[in-house]
């Protein structure tokens, strides 16, 4: 039997306040402060997957939100400001001031864009009555970037590069390892930098294990060469690492893991090294880190590997990512020219250029024409 205490007290359907992941009766306001943390307490949490580098880049987006807000909209500061208050036209706003006064590139400014939908995404789930908002911030226009040509090294010009390292200093010889490591495996600065012993093995077969984005994981196997310099650089040029890194496997001078921006500077000053004796080497489309992965991928497939085992190898998710890799070098592309122009001739490719200038009438040049 029901007392009277029971009776007056309100149902919890009733109370018109559900949880945050109830049916929607809560409608009270949501501050940033808690949408924040929301994201990258539950949403973002290394725990579900999502990569560090990630949660990093996001965290800066709103780092960088915060300082315009502090020149711009300080009165939207205070934590207890209404998420619904950053609308879809601030964020626009902001989106803006990164272009124009950062000099932010579009696909940098497509990064921070996509912070704001994964907070859009976080909050539909957890505030059905803020539905409307999170789809508007879902709804912000990507920017168009350009496609930039990530230029490769043509085989001398890799050994330039190799041949430039001073590999008879502890540094040099890490470096020359490195660098072999990115060309055998193609990987990118993130899984080389993030590479532990764990991740190595240096027996037959040798190779080794590469974890990418979205946490994936790939294994290449290595080279002889390659494996022989590792086992060198770890029994005898291996910094001693600090507590914390003994793990990695590249260790910079302080004892510290690798950073990519480490490895960004290092390669950079071998790479202009190497331009002294070839200054080819300083185009504008060679990136000292991403072009050593273009160039196993390009070399894979000029040697005639096939998409989806470079695929594999480089840790794509989408054939068109892997499809870009199709491009001749400049070298193949003017063999290819030159067989056309001499193709089904017995003459060499300047005889058959002359013939063409020696037609009297139109007969002979279809005849010409024929005979390719």
């Amino acid at each position: 039997m029901a007392t009277m205490n029971d009776q007056s007290r309100p149902s919890a359907a009733g109370s018109g306040r559900a949880g945050r992941g109830g049916g929607g009766g809560d409608a009270r306001p949501v501050t940033l402060a808690e949408a924040l943390g929301v994201l990258f307490e539950q949403d973002l949490h290394p725990a579900t997957g999502t990569s560090r580098h990630t949660i990093d880049s996001y965290k800066t987006t709103f780092r960088l939100l915060v300082r315009f807000l502090e020149h711009r909209r300080p009165e939207l500061l205070p934590p207890s400001t209404p998420v619904e208050r950053f609308d879809a036209s601030l964020i626009e706003a902001f989106l803006r001031y990164l272009r124009q006064e950062r000099g932010c590139s579009p696909a940098t400014i497509n990064v921070r864009r996509a912070a704001f939908g994964s907070l859009g995404r976080a909050l539909q789930r957890r505030y059905p009555h803020l539905t409307a908002y999170s789809h508007s911030l879902l709804a912000i226009r990507s920017r168009k970037a350009p496609e930039v040509l990530v230029g490769y090294f043509e085989l001398r010009e890799l050994e330039a590069i190799f041949k430039a390292i001073d590999s008879s200093t502890v540094d040099g010889f890490r470096d020359l390892c490195m660098l072999r490591c990115l060309y055998n495996t193609g990987a990118r600065a993130s899984e080389l930098c993030g590479l532990r012993l764990s991740d190595l093995r240096l027996c037959e077969p040798a190779h080794v294990v590469l974890h990418g984005k979205g946490g994936k994981s790939r294994t290449v196997p290595l080279w002889s060469v390659t494996t022989d310099l590792l086992r060198a650089y770890l029994k005898a040029a291996r910094r001693t690492p600090k507590a914390g890194h003994e793990d990695f496997v590249f260790i910079g001078r302080r004892g510290n893991a690798l950073t990519r921006q480490g490895l960004y500077k290092i390669a950079r000053l071998h790479l202009q090294a190497a331009a002294r004796k070839l200054p080819q080497l300083l185009r504008p489309e060679l990136h000292p880190v991403c072009s050593f992965r273009h160039t196993t991928a390009t070399h894979l497939w000029m040697a005639g590997v096939s998409l989806p085992e470079i695929q594999d190898i480089l840790g794509h998710v989408r054939p068109e990512t892997t499809m870009r890799y199709r491009a001749l070098s400049l070298e193949r592309k003017r063999h290819a020219l030159d067989r056309l122009l001499a193709l089904r001739s017995n003459k060499p490719h300047w005889a058959v250029a002359q013939t063409a200038l020696e037609w009297t009438n139109s007969q002979q040049a279809i005849d010409w024409l024929e005979r390719l």
